[in-house]
């Protein structure tokens, strides 16, 4: 059981440092102080490539988030 523990270490491990890379691979929105005030109407219109980096990015966002869960909930 404790190899299996370390196995799924290692995959959260690995799952956050590409979350990381996606993260940071993103292209910047820069449009300026209108965003501030509510401005933005396409937050979640995102299209091509970019579009394609923001989807894995959320999916891989909610595996790490339930691989936490799971690993707080492991050790109980």
């Amino acid at each position: 059981m404790e190899i299996l523990h370390t196995l799924f270490v290692i995959g959260y491990v690995l799952i956050a440092a590409l979350l990381v890379y996606l993260v940071l691979n993103q292209e910047p929105k820069t449009t300026g102080a209108g965003d501030l005030l509510g401005g933005s109407g396409d937050l979640f219109s995102a299209r091509g490539v970019t579009g394609g980096l923001y989807r894995l990015t959320v999916v891989l966002g909610a595996v790490f988030v339930l691989g936490a869960l799971v690993l707080g909930i492991w050790r109980i």
